[in-house]
C-alpha cells in the first residue's frame, strides 16, 4: 500500500494570500453584496414578481470602531444546511445554486475574506425560518492548519428577524487603525452611496454608524417629446448578448459648461477632493451593483481612437452601461465586484457601442464650443430621468445590421450651429499679477476670473472705440 504525503494548505498562507489583493473597503462592500444577494434569495418567496421597488423593507446596519466590526442584516439568512455544507467552504462549491438569480455572488470567497482581512476572531449569528445558530472564528483556529471545521451552535441571542449578525474583533493593528480615521469613514460613506445607488434607490436601506446612507444621482436629461427633430436626446443601445441583457445611454446631465466655468475648473483642480467633472464619465453596473463610478479613463474609451481624452470642456457628459444576468460569471466584472474584466469579451464588444455614444455628445461640444448659451434654451425643455426610464420612453429604434445578437440603438439627430459666426472667441495668456492687478482695478476684487477680467477689458476699450465715456 502506498504511503501518503499531506497536501493541507498553510492557513496563515492561505489567508495571506486571499486578502493581499483586496482592499478593506472593498471587503466592507463585499459584505453588503451578500446581504443583496440574501435578499434575492428571500425575496423568491417574500416579493411580488416586477416589483417597483424590490429591496424595499430589507436594511443593513454596519457599526464601526478601533476594537470591533460589526454587520447585521434583515436580509433573510442563512439555511443551517447551506451553513453546514457551503457557506464557511472557502470557495463555491454549488454553482447552479443560483442560477435563476441575478446576483454578484460567484467565488464563494467574499464573507470569510472581509473577516479575515480585519481581524483574527470573528462571531457570525443568522436567522433562518426554523433555523438559528452561531458560528466562531477564533485566533488558535486560524494557527491550526489541520482543523478545518468550525463549530456550529445553536444561537444564545436569537435575532429578531430572518437576517445575518456578523462581528469581527481582535482586529488587526493596520485595520483598526482605518477604522478610526475620519476619512476613511467618509470614503467609505461615499462608496456605499456610489457603488450601491442603484439599490438604494430600489428601497434598500445601509445605516454607516446610526446614519442612513442617501444614493448617489445617475440621471441624464432627456425631453419625452422625440416629435421634433433636431433636438438634444441621449444616445441609446440594448441588446441580448449570450444570456446578458445590456442597455447603454449617454448624453448629458447638464448645460454645457462655459469658457469662464471650464477655466476656473481647471484652475482649482488640484486644490478640491471633490468638484463638478467629478460628475461626468461612464458609469458601469452588473446585476443592479455599480462596479465602475464616473470613469473618465482609457477603460470606458475615453482617448481610444477617434473618441477625444477627457477634458474639462467635456464636464456635462455621462453615460451609464447596464450589465443583466443570471450567471454572474458572464458578467464583466473582476473578482473584487468593484472593477471591469477588461478580458471579458462581451465588454469588448458593448465598448465599441460606448464610443459610439460618446462620440455623439464630444462633437457636439466640440461644435458649441464657445457658443454654449446658445443651446441653454434647449436644455431648459429638458429634464432629468433614470436611464432605465429613458430607454423605455425611445418611441423607434433601428436594429444592427449583420449582427447575430438582438442589438437596436436610438442615434438623436443633435442640432448643429449656423455657419454664420456671430460671435468669435478671444483667447490669449498673460501674467498671473497682471491679471490680478487689472481684478483688483476693475472689481476691487483679486479674485475674479480670468475670463470675467478679459471680458471687462474688451468691453471698456469697445466703450472708448465707440466713443463712449
Amino acid at each position: 500500500m502506498a504511503e501518503k504525503v499531506s497536501v493541507f494548505p498553510s492557513k496563515s498562507f492561505f489567508v495571506s494570500t486571499l486578502t493581499r489583493d483586496i482592499e478593506l473597503k472593498d471587503a466592507i462592500l463585499d459584505l453588503l453584496d451578500n446581504c443583496v444577494d440574501g435578499i434575492l434569495r428571500h425575496g423568491q418567496k417574500h416579493l411580488p414578481k416586477n416589483a417597483q421597488k424590490p429591496y424595499d423593507g430589507y436594511w443593513a446596519k454596519i457599526d464601526i470602531s478601533p476594537t470591533v466590526f460589526v454587520i447585521e442584516d434583515n436580509c433573510g439568512g442563512i439555511s443551517k444546511n447551506i451553513a453546514e455544507n457551503s457557506a464557511f467552504r472557502l470557495g463555491r462549491v454549488d454553482v447552479e445554486r443560483d442560477k435563476d438569480l441575478p446576483t454578484v455572488g460567484m467565488y464563494g470567497i467574499g464573507m470569510k475574506r472581509a473577516i479575515f482581512k480585519m481581524g483574527r476572531k470573528a462571531r457570525i449569528c443568522s436567522r433562518h425560518e426554523e433555523d438559528s445558530y452561531c458560528v466562531e472564528i477564533s485566533p488558535e483556529w486560524l494557527s491550526q492548519d489541520e482543523n478545518w471545521e468550525l463549530p456550529l451552535n445553536p444561537a444564545t441571542d436569537t435575532l429578531k428577524t430572518d437576517g445575518t449578525r456578523i462581528e469581527v474583533s481582535d482586529l488587526y493593528e493596520n485595520i483598526s487603525r482605518q477604522l478610526d480615521s475620519k476619512d476613511f469613514i467618509d470614503e467609505l460613506h461615499r462608496d456605499i452611496a456610489n457603488f450601491f445607488a442603484i439599490i438604494l434607490d430600489k428601497g434598500f436601506k445601509v445605516f454607516l454608524d446610526t446614519k442612513e446612507i442617501q444614493p448617489a444621482d445617475f440621471r441624464l436629461l432627456f425631453s419625452d417629446d422625440f416629435s421634433s427633430t433636431p433636438q438634444i436626446q441621449p444616445y441609446a443601445y440594448q441588446a441580448e448578448i449570450s444570456g446578458v441583457s445590456v442597455k447603454i445611454v449617454v448624453g448629458f446631465y447638464r448645460e454645457l459648461a462655459s469658457v469662464t466655468e471650464i477655466e476656473k475648473e481647471v484652475e482649482e483642480e488640484q486644490e478640491l477632493p471633490t468638484r463638478k467633472s467629478d460628475n461626468a464619465g461612464w458609469t458601469v453596473i452588473c446585476n443592479d451593483r455599480v462596479i465602475l463610478y464616473r470613469d473618465k479613463s482609457r477603460l470606458t474609451g475615453w482617448g481610444v481612437r477617434d473618441v477625444p481624452k477627457y477634458h474639462t470642456q467635456f464636464i456635462a457628459i455621462a453615460g451609464v452601461v447596464i450589465f443583466t444576468s443570471n450567471e454572474s460569471l458572464k458578467l464583466p466584472l473582476s473578482t473584487t465586484k468593484r472593477n471591469l474584466d477588461t478580458s471579458s469579451e462581451i465588454y469588448g464588444n458593448v465598448l465599441n457601442r460606448m464610443m459610439d455614444g460618446l462620440k455623439e455628445f464630444t462633437s457636439f461640444t466640440n461644435h458649441w464650443k464657445g457658443r454654449e448659451e446658445e443651446t441653454a434654451e434647449s436644455f431648459k425643455k429638458m429634464k432629468l430621468a433614470e436611464p432605465s426610464e429613458i430607454v423605455k420612453s425611445i418611441p423607434k429604434w433601428s436594429s444592427l445590421r449583420g449582427s447575430q445578437a438582438k442589438e437596436e440603438k436610438f442615434v438623436p439627430l443633435l442640432p448643429k450651429p449656423s455657419k454664420e459666426k456671430t460671435k468669435r472667441r478671444i483667447s490669449f495668456y498673460r501674467s498671473a499679477s497682471q491679471i490680478t492687478k487689472l481684478s483688483e482695478f476693475f472689481f476691487d476684487d483679486t479674485d475674479v476670473s480670468p475670463s470675467e477680467v478679459g471680458e471687462k477689458c474688451f468691453d471698456e476699450a469697445l466703450k472708448k472705440a465707440r466713443g463712449k465715456k
